[in-house]
């Protein structure tokens, strides 16, 4: 009963906050992720010169009618994760060198969207990430249609120690931490050992360097870097 409410107060957040004074324009900033089933697509476009408070918008289409509406705005790199039966997106919003946002969001609307580092730092595991001052999250990899795997990983900036640690996350709340935690005081070497947590090694790049701009579909997992081109 604890899990329930504790979830439930989570997930109340209303989704003009990811969403914020961004007029989609028609200018794509970079390649769509359709989902597994093919009937939606994630339109990655540039906000309306008219606004300023954002510069990217992620912009879910129906490929059947036509219909669109925006999920989620950002301002730097982000990537988008198809749940396997394409009624979830995991979006990683990589708004700072040492600042991330994780959110899912449901197709139908049914569940507000659900702040997975928000569970993650009010949960019982979250004590090992808490030290550092540069923390990276990043929802990987759907394990199951309600169950996803979400990776922390950064450093101390001054004593340059690296750590990555992988939890998985149900929908309905549950956090448990993955086996084999890596520990490590070589901030590039420890980079190497999330490879296979995170999906890509353009997400990683060297440990004191931000992730490179770029979407990934759970299908491909390929990183694409963003090129313009006008949307169909």
């Amino acid at each position: 009963m604890m899990m329930t409410r504790f979830l439930i107060c989570c997930l109340l957040i209303s989704p003009s906050v990811w969403a914020t004074d961004c007029i989609p324009s028609g200018r794509s900033a970079g390649p769509s992720v359709t989902s597994p089933d093919g009937h939606y697509q994630v339109l990655n476009v540039f906000c309306s010169s008219q606004t300023n408070e954002r510069e990217f918008a992620l912009v879910l289409r129906n490929v059947k009618s036509g219909e669109r509406r925006t999920l989620y705005t950002y301002d730097r790199d982000a990537t988008v994760v198809w749940s396997p039966d394409s009624r979830w997106i995991a979006i990683n919003d990589y708004a700072g060198s040492d600042y991330t946002d994780n959110v899912v969001f449901s197709i139908d609307r049914s569940t507000p969207p659900i702040d997975l580092k928000k569970l993650l730092l009010q949960s019982k595991p979250k004590q090992d990430i808490l030290e550092s001052d540069h923390l990276y999250l990043s929802a990987s990899e759907w394990k199951s249609e309600r169950e996803i795997e979400l990776v922390a990983w950064g450093h101390d900036s001054g004593r340059k120690i690296g750590f990555c640690r992988c939890f998985l996350m149900s929908l309905e709340g549950s956090i448990r931490q993955c086996s084999l935690p890596v520990i490590g005081d070589d901030p590039e070497g420890y980079c190497d050992k999330i490879k296979k947590y995170v999906g890509h090694s353009a997400l990683l790049g060297l440990a004191l360097r931000p992730p490179r701009p770029f979407m990934h579909s759970i299908a491909s997992r390929s990183a694409i870097p963003r090129q313009p081109f006008l949307l169909p």
